[in-house]
């Protein structure tokens, strides 16, 4: 059972990753409230949860760049591209990368001992961090 649950999470999250990667345009943003998270299962508020956490991993070391998330590439963040500055990026995607895989097969293992109630809460409180750095706040 818990290898299914972790399968089916892992496969939500490829397709999500896969559709971002393969689309020109950036998906638009979903904002979650209360009273459609209280709907969900444990399951589907574990894969928004992690979620929220990998687009926070993805935002924040590029925080003293560009807070909007439009930094894109190294001459976009007013950095010199290089070798080294180029392989310091590769080197901190393929960690942020690592970290996320990490995080999914861990927080699906281990999210059904959280209060649903807990979960919400904790979705809602990484969503308005996120739309904080996206503000410039």
């Amino acid at each position: 059972m818990k290898q299914a649950s972790l399968l089916f999470l892992f496969g939500l999250f490829a397709l999500s990753t896969l559709s971002a990667q393969t689309s020109g345009a950036a998906a638009p943003e979903v904002r979650y409230q209360y009273g459609d998270l209280d709907k969900l299962g444990k399951l589907e508020l574990t894969v928004i949860y992690v979620q929220q956490i990998q687009k926070l991993n993805q935002l924040l070391p590029y925080c003293a760049f560009n807070q909007k998330g439009e930094a894109t590439s190294l001459a976009n963040m007013g950095v010199p591209g290089s070798k080294d500055n180029n392989g310091a990026v590769k080197k901190l995607d393929s960690s942020i990368a690592t970290h996320n895989e990490i995080l999914l097969q861990t927080m699906s293992d281990i999210i059904p001992y959280s209060d649903k109630e807990e979960i919400i809460k904790a979705i809602l409180f990484l969503q308005g961090i996120a739309e904080r750095i996206a503000a410039g706040l």
